[in-house]
């Protein structure tokens, strides 16, 4: 997995990693705290019985190297252990927190803005994924296409890898009624719980620490802004989770990664409906099932 293939804006880098037993959970421990460019190590159980190990970079080191040393530690342990998760974290807004545009129908904001129709705002010190990188602006499109076409988002949306939380609030806007946003960082969750009541959108939006495997419910959108090796491990999951009929919106796919998550996906039973890109970025937009 490149670092470029899924961080969103600056700030200290932040690596997931699923593993598979207690002992290897140890070994692997002991190794990342041994690693100059790791400043924090947290470790916690999934439902699967499986661990989460997160690896929180210092705000000084270099990401591609942090990387590098973290992977070269992982691909030790062979088939036990794998880099699921990078992104950075607690970056802050562009323009200092002054605001841009996300697309030509919302801004992006910072705290210190005044609550609008059209503008999301953010915690601009703390921002899990800014929403001006390429991949997030696409769903943002993607989403404002799907609202033209049926008069509003589809009423229950999933937001997978809510990150700041700024697609589910967008998606709140655009007409959703209910919105859960899941994340496996705690810290992002924090931060984009303060953003749902910043934008006093308590209530119709929730964010959870959740594990995709725990959701419970089914969804007529599902978002899915990630990297591609984490959406294949997911994607099963996630089309689970979807009605029959209902669409997900897939982006953070580069050149023919595109290519290649579409034909699993038509595998699974999705049927291809649009394709955004935006240089080399890539949104997929499918429907679950033969009709929309």
């Amino acid at each position: 997995m490149q670092l470029s293939e899924s961080v969103d804006g600056v700030g200290a880098v932040t690596i997931l990693i699923r593993v598979e037993g207690g002992e290897i959970v140890d070994q692997l421990h002991q190794g990342l705290v041994k690693l100059s460019r790791v400043e924090e190590v947290r470790c916690r159980r999934d439902v699967d019985g499986c661990w989460l190990v997160t690896a929180c970079g210092a705000l000084n080191s270099d990401p591609d190297r942090m990387l590098q040393a973290v992977g070269a530690l992982v691909d030790q342990f062979d088939s036990m252990a794998e880099i699921i998760d990078v992104r950075r974290g607690g970056s802050e807004l562009p323009g200092g927190g002054k605001g841009y545009q996300i697309s030509a129908r919302f801004m992006v904001a910072g705290d210190n803005a005044q609550p609008a129709a059209n503008t999301i705002i953010l915690d601009a010190a703390h921002v899990f994924g800014t929403g001006a990188h390429a991949s997030t602006k696409l769903v943002v499109q993607a989403m404002e296409d799907i609202a033209g076409e049926e008069g509003g988002l589809p009423a229950r949306v999933l937001d997978v890898g809510t990150g700041s939380g700024v697609l589910a609030l967008i998606a709140a806007r655009l007409g959703a009624e209910e919105v859960l946003g899941i994340d496996v960082c705690e810290d992002a969750v924090a931060v984009a719980r303060r953003n749902i009541v910043a934008n006093g959108l308590d209530g119709q939006v929730i964010v959870a620490s959740t594990p995709l495997a725990e959701v419970t419910g089914s969804y007529q959108l599902v978002l899915a802004n990630v990297t591609a090796s984490v959406f294949l491990r997911l994607a099963a999951e996630i089309i689970k989770r979807l009605n029959a009929g209902g669409l997900l919106v897939v982006s953070g796919l580069q050149g023919r990664q595109g290519d290649e998550v579409e034909a699993v996906l038509v595998d699974l039973g999705m049927r291809s409906v649009n394709r955004l890109a935006q240089g080399k970025w890539h949104c997929l937009i499918l429907c679950n099932g033969s009709k929309a």
